[in-house]
């Protein structure tokens, strides 16, 4: 029997017996697993009935989280925390780069670890019998549909145009207007057959290794996917651990050059610039809200084809700083946006040829106890056929063109190459 078929029984026999006090009850089940019977993505794959679909599998903790449906939506980070204080469960989505915000809270989702599969069923007493059965039913297991690439990439910003945006980025760095901004461009691609964002994202597990890995769909045709390196934050009661990751360098096929990057990278003047910029940011931001704040040394964040300058950070919230304090505070970072960050989203708005929309934006979970959410890179979007891929460089008085121009192709390659 598998373990699907297994939470399915115990979630129905307690359904059956189930009767409704108060305005939201919340059904749990668990199963010991064996490690070839627990395919999340094969399972969110199968699920084409029940929207949206979220995918979180966790970069320091061997966690992966699995939902699907939305029996209540919050468009407000007000409304989300209210609902979470009020009733104690997880809501899961996040906020757009642009501020959109959206959370939900799932019909199911499932938690894995190393050692057991966790279903929670949410219902609310206004509902009549709800019919769960079929979410457990038709279990794709099929990944890899090869496709073929009909169109050359568009990219929306060229080269020139880049170029151009940095040269007058520089300018008003230089001006004193603005400290840094990080510059994106978004390239689409057109394939033959549809994109499966499932595929995508369990291709891309295998590879990018060290980071986040997510999923949002909202129907069938449309995603949002990416494997990211970082973290915005990580909270358990009053503990916050988030990050400044800026600052990169390649990955070479020889050890002893990567390795001479790393350290070139620990020493250099504009990187370590470029890191302490948004070591600064979080700090201002998070400054009224904690009781203590402390940064870590600087250390190399190696990923398959990038590594970047990485300082962890560790503060202690006070009593009544939530949820909706923290990611309004740390959300955007000058590693996404630039500082001040008002005028460099302002600049990125006017400069970039499209809108980020999830890119550089913030996906996760939170709940009473603890909270997560990683910063939206390296990612891409999914529309039928059609993927945009989104890639971008943190830009200061010293920054080159070509240079960062190969930085944001280096980037996007972490996506790119799975679609050859």
């Amino acid at each position: 029997m598998s373990v699907f078929t297994q939470l399915k029984q115990q979630l129905s026999e307690q359904r059956s017996q189930l009767q409704l006090a108060q305005e939201w009850i919340q059904l749990k089940a668990d199963v010991d697993l064996l490690a070839e019977e627990s395919s999340l993505l094969g399972w969110l794959k199968s699920q084409n009935q029940h929207f949206p679909h979220f995918f979180f599998e966790k970069r320091d903790e061997n966690q992966t989280i699995a939902t699907i449906g939305a029996v209540e939506t919050f468009s407000s980070l007000e409304e989300a925390q209210a609902f979470v204080q009020s009733n104690s469960l997880s809501l899961v989505g996040g906020i757009q780069f642009e501020g959109l915000c959206q959370f939900v809270l799932p019909r199911l989702m499932l938690v894995k670890n190393s050692q057991k599969l966790t279903a929670y069923l949410t219902l609310n007493i206004s509902e009549q019998a709800v019919d769960f059965t079929d979410i457990f039913s038709n279990l794709g297991t099929d990944f890899f549909i090869q496709n073929h690439q009909i169109l050359p990439p568009q990219p929306a910003c060229t080269f020139e145009q880049w170029k151009a945006n940095i040269e007058q980025a520089i300018i008003q760095i230089k001006s004193g207007d603005l400290r840094k901004v990080v510059l994106a461009n978004a390239t689409q691609l057109t394939f033959e057959n549809h994109i499966s964002a499932y595929d995508l994202v369990e291709q891309s597990r295998e590879i990018n290794l060290g980071c986040y890995h997510f999923l949002w769909a909202e129907n069938a045709q449309n995603a949002f996917v990416g494997s990211t390196p970082e973290r915005l934050y990580y909270r358990k009661g009053n503990q916050l651990f988030t990050e400044a990751l800026a600052g990169t360098v390649a990955v070479s096929d020889n050890p002893i050059e990567t390795e001479k990057n790393a350290q070139w990278l620990l020493k250099d003047t504009k990187n370590i610039y470029e890191n302490q910029l948004v070591v600064e940011d979080i700090e201002a931001h998070l400054n009224t809200y904690v009781e203590a704040f402390e940064v870590h040394s600087p250390e190399i964040k190696r990923l398959h084809n990038v590594q970047h300058l990485r300082r962890r950070i560790e503060a202690i919230l006070k009593a009544d700083v939530l949820d909706q304090d923290c990611l309004r505070q740390i959300h955007p970072t000058a590693a996404i946006a630039g500082l001040p960050r008002a005028k460099a989203t302002q600049f990125i708005a006017k400069n970039e040829p499209f809108k980020r929309g999830w890119y550089a934006g913030t996906l996760g979970i939170f709940n009473l106890q603890e909270a997560e959410f990683c910063v939206t890179l390296r990612s891409a979007k999914i529309e039928h056929n059609q993927i945009t891929l989104y890639a971008g460089a943190g830009i200061v008085a010293e920054s080159e063109s070509v240079s960062e121009w190969q930085e944001i192709e280096r980037k996007s390659q972490a996506l790119a190459k799975l679609l050859s």
